[in-house]
């Protein structure tokens, strides 16, 4: 296997995994009403995935773009923002920081069962995270933003234009959230990438 073709794999793997966390914080947070999420196995783990197709058909053109982002590794953190219904502003955010895209997987991990567990920890932390946070509003919506390296979105820009799902940069109010504390979530690091989560949570209860 090329270097190319595993370092696919790796952003696959990720964006797999993305895909469902998105999912598990939807659902954790209240975002929607729980009845149109349903509960699946992912890494062996019971997860609440939402079904509405909107919701849907949304967060699989989040994932294809991150694909894209990541694969020409110019991504550095995603964030799962939640905002303020009425005021646009933050009020939480899940950040996931990516890094050390490795290539010697195949030799120490061949059938990423390593990986997979790690996953599966990751997954199973996430779903307990509310524990960690203050009590979550139903008063919010939600957004996404891909921390990039450089001007990644020039290079990228056509392609994402061409799948209809264009990327615009992030409201200056949406990027921080006054007197935030961070909270750390999981970390783990595995044979193919680096990964670890924490929250960003504004210094007032959410009503």
């Amino acid at each position: 296997m090329s270097g190319h073709s595993e370092e696919k794999l790796n952003v696959d793997i990720i964006v797999e995994f993305l895909e469902v966390a998105i999912h598990c914080i939807l659902y954790n947070r209240n975002l929607y009403p729980q009845g149109v999420f349903e509960k699946k196995i992912k890494y062996n783990v019971p997860v609440q995935m939402c079904l509405h197709p909107d919701v849907c058909a949304y967060v699989g053109h989040i994932i294809q773009s991150l694909k894209l982002l990541l694969a020409e590794g110019k991504v550095e953190k995603v964030a799962v923002v939640i905002l303020q219904e009425d005021t646009g502003l933050p009020v939480e955010k899940f950040v996931f920081e990516v890094s050390d895209l490795k290539e010697k997987w195949r030799e120490t991990d061949p059938h990423l069962f390593r990986v997979e567990q790690a996953l599966r920890g990751f997954l199973l932390k996430l779903n307990v995270s509310d524990g960690l946070l203050m009590t979550s509003s139903t008063a919010t919506t939600w957004t996404i933003h891909a921390h990039t390296k450089d001007s990644t979105l020039s290079s990228a820009e056509e392609k994402l234009i061409q799948m209809d799902f264009p990327w615009t940069e992030a409201d200056e109010q949406q990027q921080k959230i006054p007197n935030a504390k961070i909270i750390p979530v999981k970390s783990v690091s595995t044979d193919i990438f680096d990964m670890q989560l924490y929250v960003e949570e504004g210094g007032d209860p959410l009503s």
